[in-house]
């Protein structure tokens, strides 16, 4: 019996060698920074906030209405409506669904419609804003969904990328029709990523985290344990022979 736990303890450790060595090490860089640094978050100012003179600004709502039927003049349906500031000035953002796709819109209280999309030049410097420190824009991207890169999977609308260099280099995906900064992504950030596909084995869409691999991998892993432990208690009594 000691001889069999022995070399299950002893293959199912080489068999699982290289995901134990990925789970401690992505485990050991997941300890290592905090999350809001991962995510780039002390590299960006927080979003604007709502003045007094706004609310004034702000005026009535059913012009809201009349740009979004201007604007997509086909069936379209909002799900949400709130006041926004944007550079100092006060915008309605307009959230709903047309032609089956979601859509976020800057609707400007005054009546003059929709706010235009941002130009690539427009989108670096909201991007440039977005930075606490200022850093030289390296280009910018028009990114689609469907060709979008693993870094911004998952979205459902296009988005400018722009490339700052600095202290720490960062790209920032910027929504181009309300100037909203949708991701942040560091050479921190890719290296976690990199690191959470090898802790969760999902070496496709890497968020699914109940999948049978990893289920099976965590169970032998469980099971290598068990075997040690088991093995030790095996031959405790005659480490302890030896030693007298």
């Amino acid at each position: 019996m000691k001889r069999l736990v022995r070399k299950l303890h002893r293959w199912l450790g080489l068999l699982m060698a290289l995901q134990i060595v990925a789970w401690m090490t992505s485990g050991l860089y997941f300890s290592l920074f905090p999350i809001t640094e991962i995510r780039g978050e002390h590299l960006t100012r927080a979003p604007e906030g709502i003045a007094a003179r706004d609310l004034v600004a702000a005026g009535r709502a059913d012009v809201l209405l009349e740009a979004l039927d201007d604007h997509f003049r086909a069936d379209w349906s909002l799900a949400n409506v709130s006041l926004v500031a944007r550079e100092g000035t006060a915008y309605w953002l307009a959230e709903g669904e047309a032609a089956g796709i979601p859509f976020r819109r800057l609707v400007d209280p005054a009546g003059t419609g929709v706010r235009p999309a941002l130009t690539s030049e427009q989108a670096e410097r909201r991007a440039t804003w977005w930075l606490k420190e200022p850093g030289a824009v390296a280009g910018s991207e028009w990114v689609e969904p469907e060709t979008a890169p693993g870094e911004f999977r998952g979205r459902e609308a296009s988005a400018w990328k722009v490339s700052v260099e600095g202290n720490e280099p960062v790209s920032l995906y910027i929504d181009p029709w309300t100037g909203d900064l949708l991701a942040r992504r560091t050479a921190r950030w890719r290296l976690f990523d990199f690191f959470w596909m090898l802790h969760i084995m999902d070496y496709d869409t890497r968020d699914d985290f109940n999948h049978p691999l990893l289920q099976a991998a965590a169970a032998l892993g469980l099971l290598i344990a068990l075997s040690g432990v088991v093995y030790w208690f095996m031959t405790r009594r005659g480490l302890r022979r030896r030693a007298a």
